[in-house]
């Protein structure tokens, strides 16, 4: 049986959250990484194993990203071995249990250095293989216009050239947010990998066009 795509309508760390049965935690500005994350569990199934405590490699002392994941799953998906402990002889996966009158389940911390924490979660859907449609994919990464052009990647970047400022620079970020933490946890998914280095690649290439002295002075 498929998994439901949660991805068309809910931001990609609610989504991963969704797809675990947990809530997304507060945000917090705590740089403390503990042993174990306490979560608030939806409903009693398919728990996550453990939680990432991920932080940008630019900046190590800000506070961890906490992303569930399943330990089977990231395996599975990417080559870059994070250390996941061996569970002991005789162990179960976590259990959810009742605090307070609230379900919750405790999962053991792993701590992460990445180049993006912000791309982090849309990488786990796919690597992990929660996500599969392509499109849904495509659509965080290019705008429409530029996506129709597709394959000629010529005129994706000039057409991405000619996007306003701050809508540029939040792509540019993204894609290569998305595209350095795909070669720093070696994901296995080739479809995948040259999606993004496609939409990379065009945004490499729109960045050139509009650093030339003639596009800028269009600007």
């Amino acid at each position: 049986m498929s998994r439901p795509s949660y991805l068309s309508r809910e931001e990609p760390y609610e989504a991963l959250c969704h797809h675990f049965n947990v809530s997304p935690p507060p945000a917090t500005t705590d740089a403390t990484i503990p042993t174990t994350f306490t979560m608030t569990a939806t409903r009693d199934a398919h728990m996550p194993t453990h939680v990432l405590a991920a932080v940008p490699s630019g900046n190590p002392d800000a506070a961890p990203v906490m992303l569930p994941i399943d330990s089977t799953l990231y395996d599975a998906g990417f080559r870059v071995d994070i250390n996941i402990p061996a569970a002991p002889p005789g162990s179960t996966a976590p259990i959810p249990h009742t605090v307070d009158g609230t379900l919750v389940v405790t999962l053991p911390v792993l701590p992460i250095t990445v180049p993006d924490t912000f791309t982090l979660p849309l990488l786990l859907l796919y690597g992990l293989g929660l996500e599969t449609h392509p499109n849904l994919l495509t659509w965080r990464l290019l705008p429409s216009q530029v996506i129709e052009e597709f394959p000629n990647a010529a005129t994706m970047a000039l057409i991405l050239s000619r996007a306003r400022q701050d809508q540029f620079d939040r792509i540019f970020r993204f894609n290569q947010g998305l595209w350095r933490n795909i070669l720093s946890l070696g994901l296995k998914d080739v479809h995948t990998v040259e999606l993004v280095q496609t939409a990379w690649n065009v945004t490499a290439e729109s960045r050139k066009i509009r650093m030339r002295p003639s596009t800028m002075s269009r600007q």
